[in-house]
């Protein structure tokens, strides 16, 4: 194998920003360096992967991962010339075998990694100015190595700050990444499980097809507005509007007017013209959610704003106000669509007029092993004062629960642990049950004769449940871990 030039890992974890720094100050004395990140539990992997190199430079990230696998990458690279080195701030862990550590030559000191590196490397840190002016950077490719299984931009951005250089000089790409960012942090799609790396597939390879509609499929909580905003910000529409509407819950003159817009004097009350979504998505993207709630008739307005391209708001007709619209449309549902469709429930052409790309979410009870990479990943988004990250206890107290309200419903559960300052999950999640008994009991016997269809056998856990909050939705909705436009759903 061919070896050419230096590559320099460093860290992925919670302090990134300390790691780009660092990473940077390391290409001060390499600038011609290929910089890539890397978590801790996965680091013999990267060793594994990194064998075209003469030099790895090994900054600040902890020895983690399985000690033997660790052992024989380390010794791996040794045997083909590669020459490496690890500097650090902290002694490694006495889990790390004595002769391996040998092999990394490693240069531990300083009152921080930052400090390490200038002291092994002999390079004066000027860069603090520059790190400030990329953490928007930082922190969108931190997402796009979370969530779209894409490394390069980090490299890119340390390049940038051992440069002195800001957002002047981000590329096209990435300050549209920037931009992404600021919307898609808010719904990640987190997890690096089969399941989930095949929905990033689909959605990367869907996305760049700015015409194709797409149907959403999976339960609530699983994250299919999270894909939606995806598919938006991954598209040639992303500088354009996404529009979600939830189609539950209103009556068939609100959804026609929300669909179509008004006139000023269309109807009573219509004292302005106003936009319907199609309008202002126009460019865009527009996002319904729990499309199977729609009405028949409603549906059929759909149908034809589908079908014409075109779109006449209420109390235009006649007056030459048809508008032409350029609209992606993403939908989502709940329910067992297909079933509706055999059963006249929804209509089958409108059904193949929204899917022509269908992508199940998958439930979070299908792929466990993410719990504890998403719940890490919103405990940090919420930025939780005194309580900085959660323990391997607590990580293995919630992979141990099914979560039936998926994501929605860890994220929940997580509010909790915080708002009661409950650090032990065990504890946690048997309040938590306790909570919910009686509704879980009594679903446990369903009546005689009663309906194996999960959609009914839903309906009456929600209804049970809001009973048990005397009719309260919002209480309901936390309990269950889902919305209160779902329980209003399920409470008709």
């Amino acid at each position: 194998m061919k070896q050419t030039g230096m590559l320099i890992l460093t860290g992925w974890d919670s302090d990134a920003h300390d790691y780009a720094h660092s990473a940077a100050l390391a290409l001060l004395a390499y600038p011609d360096a290929e910089v890539r990140g890397v978590s801790k539990a996965r680091f013999p992997e990267a060793l594994e992967t990194a064998k075209g190199f003469t030099r790895i430079l090994i900054v600040g990230v902890s020895l983690g991962g399985d000690p033997q696998r660790l052992d024989r990458s380390v010794r791996s690279l040794a045997k083909l010339g590669v020459a490496l080195n690890w500097i650090s701030a902290l002694q490694p862990s006495a889990s790390v075998n004595q002769a391996t550590l040998a092999v990394l030559s490693p240069f531990i000191g300083g009152a921080s990694l930052q400090r390490a590196v200038c002291d092994c490397l002999k390079v004066k840190d000027t860069l603090e100015a520059a790190v400030k002016d990329n953490v928007p950077l930082l922190d969108a490719a931190g997402y796009a190595h979370r969530n779209l299984d894409d490394d390069a931009v980090f490299g890119a951005a340390v390049r940038h700050i051992a440069r002195g250089e800001g957002p002047k000089a981000w590329s096209a790409d990435e300050q549209a990444l920037v931009r992404s960012y600021a919307a898609l942090s808010t719904a990640p799609l987190t997890g690096h499980s089969p399941a989930m790396a095949e929905v990033r597939r689909v959605i990367r390879q869907v996305a760049s097809h700015a015409d194709a509609r797409v149907l959403l499929l999976g339960e609530s909580g699983t994250g299919k507005e999270a894909a939606a905003l995806m598919l938006h910000h991954l598209s040639p529409r992303r500088d354009n509007e996404f529009v979600p509407l939830n189609c539950a819950g209103s009556n068939l003159q609100l959804l026609e007017d929300a669909f179509r817009g008004h006139e000023k004097g269309a109807f009573t009350g219509a004292a302005e013209a106003r936009p319907g979504v199609f309008e202002r998505a126009d460019g865009g993207t527009l996002f319904l959610d729990e499309v199977a709630e729609l009405p028949l008739e409603i549906q059929a307005v759909l149908l034809r704003i589908l079908q014409d391209g075109r779109v006449t708001r209420l109390g235009g007709e006649g007056r030459g106000s048809e508008r032409k619209m350029d609209v992606r449309v993403i939908a989502a549902t709940n329910r067992d669509i297909r079933r509706m469709v055999r059963e006249g429930r929804f209509r089958e052409d409108l059904f193949y007029r929204l899917s022509a790309v269908a992508l199940r979410m998958p439930a979070l009870r299908e792929h466990p092993k993410d719990i504890p990479e998403i719940a890490r990943d919103l405990w940090a988004r919420a930025r939780r004062d005194g309580w900085r990250t959660l323990s391997r206890p607590q990580m293995d107290a919630l992979t141990g629960y099914n979560f039936p309200g998926n994501v929605r419903e860890l994220a929940n559960l997580l509010d909790r642990a915080h708002a009661l300052d409950e650090r032990d999950f065990t504890k946690l999640l048997t309040g938590y049950r306790n909570a919910l008994g009686d509704a879980e009991t009594s679903l446990s016997v369903a009546p005689s004769g009663s309906s194996d269809r999960l959609d009914d056998v839903t309906r009456l856990h929600v209804r049970r449940v809001l009973d048990k909050h005397g009719g309260n939705v919002s209480r309901a909705a936390a309990a269950l871990g889902i919305s209160r436009n779902t329980v209003l759903k399920y409470k008709q």
